[in-house]
């Protein structure tokens, strides 16, 4: 039974030029058979898909190509839905169109997306980042050496598993390996990802031992170096470095009391220069008070002035009414006139009256005088209390500033003496800095020298687990029993080829046609392996002569046949072959490109693109002038 896993379904494949007749095949969901003679195009429609899938291998150069610049692949995607690629056989990059597009339907160039060939995982506009995501393994990660070291995985990674050239297909490398040794691990580890699903994304690296001894050497002339800065410094420096932690001790206690001195004395200062501020704040204020008494003393004296001259003119009214009450035989008082020449206006008793009213006045001026008097001998008595409190102000004041003047040299002498201190013990600081740095460096030192690189046992196991290896060897030979594939069909999988081994034998031992035809057993069981257990596989499969052991060994360039592609051709394998992948088309899609002859009844079977080869019969080949 399938799982429900993201496959990629060919659709089709078209070659377009300006005056070309355009060229196409296409793909049936299960199984598609190019089948004709040599030469008609039919490894080219296998390269051109190679090609449109990303291949940075260029396209035969063959002459029927020539009238065309660009190709075409329909495609279904798992989310995408139908798409269309549109490459230039001149390479590059790709256009990315949306639906089942067919040349003449589209303006090139026209708002359409563009897919770079280049792999890149943090860019989604390429092919390979593009189709991963489709397939829900964009993020996976390989190792690329026996050490850990990783790397994205590429959709290119997966093309071996899906497309398989006609070389391929016969070489006697094992089916999950280029033959490329640089490349071995990571393809190895593609292997063990389709088979089990997981990616190494989790593994650690580790160093290898050239690697690990040029950065443990390294590191140890790196530190060297630092240390020997360290030495001279200290040299220069501190000549006898080996006594400065005595030395710290020696200055903390004194420092410590240096800096308790100096405390005290700012403390003290800051005291007195706040009562400093309070006594002159007093000072002004009493001060102030003394002005304002004297000035009330000067004016209460002129008030005095004043309460005395009304005095005498109230009582010179007075006595000129007493005198002018006696009678007008005296000559005027107040103007000397004779009594002859005086002439009185006002009766007596009105100038009595004004007489009585100017003493009372004198008597209300007096009584007003006492109080002045009293009031002048309190000021004058609280301006020589002030005076004297200012006088003990200013003795006060006069010797707090002494006491200042005392003790401040004293405080600067501290200040001056802890400044002097810090300066020393910072200088002992960093002299002790430089040697905890130097028995740092030292450690480190000693700890690289005698460090190990891992040993084999501690790199990551990167092959295909025993269980899942047998497992896989197991779907192989179920499928060869399906192709009636001759002998016991007991096979392993053997760890050290990184192959398969079928009946006690290796598979690259065969002959070229036995190599190809379990070549694609190897690779269907891979498909129907992944595929009935959701794991990770594009879910196509375009073999190229899978059948080569039923050639023709007079007209085929492969020549004669060795005995066991003889044994193997004596059987109805073909039949099986082609059977079987037919009944598996509900896990996966197959494209099969042969030119041996077909088994009767194979058009119920599979959807046949047929080139004869030649252009009175039929279609003779992929391009119109093929023949």
């Amino acid at each position: 039974m399938t799982a429900d896993k993201p496959n990629i379904t060919l659709k089709h494949l078209t070659f377009t030029g300006k005056a070309a007749e355009t060229a196409a095949v296409s793909f049936d969901p299960g199984l598609t058979v190019l089948f004709g003679a040599s030469n008609t195009g039919k490894s080219f429609a296998v390269k051109g898909i190679n090609f449109m899938l990303g291949s940075s291998q260029p396209l035969p150069d063959i002459t029927e190509r020539r009238a065309y610049n660009r190709a075409w692949l329909g495609l279904g995607l798992p989310d995408s839905g139908g798409v269309t690629l549109v490459r230039a056989l001149a390479a590059g990059a790709f256009e990315f169109y949306p639906g089942d597009v067919r040349p003449g339907e589209v303006a090139h160039g026209a708002n359409v997306r563009t897919l770079s060939a280049r792999h890149e995982r943090s860019n989604t506009d390429n092919l390979s980042q593009f189709l991963l995501e489709e397939l829900g393994i964009g993020n996976f990660q390989i190792s690329k050496d026996a050490n850990g070291n990783k790397r994205t995985l590429s959709f290119r990674d997966l093309a071996r598993f899906c497309i398989v050239d006609e070389t391929a297909i016969q070489s006697e490398t094992s089916p999950a390996l280029s033959g490329q040794y640089q490349t071995s691990t990571a393809e190895k580890s593609i292997f063990k990802l389709l088979l089990t699903g997981i990616d190494d994304s989790a593994i650690v690296p580790i160093v290898d031992r050239k690697t690990y001894r040029v950065v443990i050497n390294g590191k140890i002339e790196l530190l060297d170096q630092m240390i020997e800065g360290i030495n001279e410094e200290l040299s220069a420096d501190y000549p006898q470095a080996d006594e400065l932690p005595a030395q710290w001790d020696r200055l903390g206690a004194t420092w410590t009391e240096a800096q308790r001195e100096l405390d005290n004395a700012q403390v003290s200062i800051a005291s007195k220069l706040v009562e400093k501020k309070r006594m002159a704040a007093n000072i002004r204020k009493v001060e102030e008070r003394r002005a304002e008494v004297e000035i009330n003393i000067g004016r209460f004296n002129q008030l005095r002035q004043v309460y005395d001259s009304d005095i005498q003119r109230l009582e010179a009214i007075e006595e000129a009414g007493f005198l002018l009450g006696l009678g007008n035989e005296e000559n005027c008082p107040l103007c000397g006139a004779p009594p002859e020449s005086q002439k009185h206006v006002h009766r007596l008793i009105e100038v009595d009256k004004t007489r009585v009213a100017a003493n009372a006045e004198i008597e209300k001026i007096k009584r007003q005088s006492l109080e002045l008097d009293k009031m002048l001998e309190d000021l004058q008595e609280e301006g020589k209390t002030l005076e004297e409190k200012i006088g003990q102000l200013y003795a006060a004041l006069k010797a707090l500033e002494q006491y200042l003047s005392d003790v401040l040299p004293a405080a600067d002498a501290a200040k001056a003496r802890v400044d002097e201190l810090l300066l020393t013990r910072d200088h002992v600081k960093k002299g002790l800095s430089l040697l905890q740095r130097k028995q740092s460096l030292l450690t480190q030192r000693e700890e690289l020298a005698s460090a190990k690189p891992a040993s084999k046992r501690g790199k990551p196991q990167l092959g295909v687990p025993g269980t899942v290896a047998d497992e896989f060897a197991q779907m192989v030979s179920a499928v060869l029993t399906e192709w009636q594939f001759p002998g016991q069909r007991r096979v392993s999988f053997e760890e050290g080829t990184f192959d398969l081994r079928i009946d006690g034998k290796n598979r690259r031992d065969n002959g070229k046609g036995v190599r190809a035809i379990t070549h694609a057993a190897f690779k269907v069981a891979l498909l129907l392996f992944c595929r009935e257990r959701g794991l990770p596989h594009p879910g196509f499969l375009v073999l190229d002569t899978p059948l080569l052991t039923y050639r023709d060994p007079l007209k085929s360039k492969e020549g004669e046949l060795s005995k066991d592609e003889q044994e193997l051709k004596n059987t109805s394998l073909k039949d099986f072959f082609f059977e079987h992948l037919a009944r598996s088309a509900d896990k996966g899609q197959f494209v099969v490109v042969e030119n041996i002859d077909m088994p009767k009844g194979i058009e119920k079977l599979a959807k046949l693109e047929i080139f004869t080869g030649e252009r009175s019969a039929g279609r003779a080949g992929l391009f119109a002038t093929s023949a």
